[in-house]
């Protein structure tokens, strides 16, 4: 699971974007383009431990 606060909509899509962008290999990656998603927006239940749901 990977979980994407969304409090602020843009931040919120843009991280996902970059999430995705990140995970997925692709030919002519470039990291500095696209940049790594904000570790306080996105990140998985344990990395983000508040993230508001009852599990």
């Amino acid at each position: 699971w990977t979980i994407v606060r969304s409090n602020d909509k843009k931040r919120g899509r843009v991280n996902a974007m970059r999430h995705v962008l990140d995970v997925v290999p692709y030919e002519g990656k470039d990291v500095d383009i696209v940049g790594r998603p904000d570790p306080l927006i996105v990140g998985t239940p344990e990395e983000l431990p508040d993230h508001g749901e009852s599990w």
